[in-house]
């Protein structure tokens, strides 16, 4: 279960603790989600320090709850080119890495999410690029939001085998063998997401989970997808059942 922290992180150290106690005894995995204003490429240094601060107040309750990645949203273009938001974005997440060392919080990463707007910086080449190139660091693979960023991608097996086969080439065997990744129907126009939308609430699926299912039931891939649909618990069975008919 992902943990929101997106409007601001407002969670007592005791109330962690006692989430953390409840996870454990009943074999949840838990993760978070930081706030959703966070641009680790934003123009202003003042916004920049308010960035920094929000991962690292999410970073430390996640090391309270036992939450093993928070999710974030990296960074945003405007109006840069790639490559020197990129080199923000980079500045910014070791500038967090090395606080996170300082207070000793060695079992949480950093979660990089794929981005859903063509104005974020989220492709997924450049979330497996920051990936590669920090220490704390992890792809989040959003497949709603990789659909809407390209227009409608992900029509079957072979856009989600190629998700997974550059992950493994960027980060190594480990990285899909244990990865973390949001799902969702989505609507989307030119410039990315709109809305997500429940599974099966479209006139067709978009993106479709069952090829997914069978992607990681072919291959041994496996990890943790957090179900991010308006329905998030009745989709989350539907796609349990479809993981456990892939699997045979």
């Amino acid at each position: 279960m992902e943990v929101e922290f997106v409007r601001g992180v407002k969670m007592k150290e005791q109330t962690a603790l006692a989430v953390r106690k409840g996870a454990e005894a009943n074999g949840v995995k838990l993760s978070c989600h930081a706030p959703y204003w966070i641009n680790c490429a934003a123009k202003e240094p003042l916004k920049l320090k308010s960035t920094i601060r929000h991962l690292m107040e999410t970073a430390r309750a996640a090391h309270l709850l036992g939450a093993e990645v928070i999710v974030f949203h990296p960074s945003y273009y405007l109006g840069r080119s790639k490559e020197e938001a990129m080199k923000i974005t980079l500045s910014t997440l070791k500038e967090v890495e090395e606080l996170m060392a300082g207070e000793g919080i060695s079992d949480v990463w950093l979660g990089a999410e794929t981005a859903g707007k063509t104005t974020q910086l989220g492709g997924l080449e450049e979330t497996l690029e920051l990936a590669s190139r920090m220490g704390r660091v992890r792809p989040v693979i959003d497949f709603a939001h990789l659909h809407a960023r390209g227009n409608g991608w992900i029509t079957g097996k072979a856009q989600y085998g190629e998700i997974f086969e550059k992950m493994e080439k960027a980060l190594g065997r480990k990285a899909v063998e244990s990865f973390h990744s949001h799902f969702s129907e989505i609507e989307y126009g030119n410039y990315g997401e709109r809305n997500h939308a429940p599974l099966g609430s479209l006139p067709k699926p978009s993106p479709p989970f069952k090829p997914l299912a069978e992607v990681l039931a072919e291959n041994g891939y496996s990890g943790t997808i957090i179900c991010e649909t308006p329905m998030l618990d009745l989709d989350a069975k539907k796609m349990k059942r479809m993981l456990i008919e892939a699997q045979g």
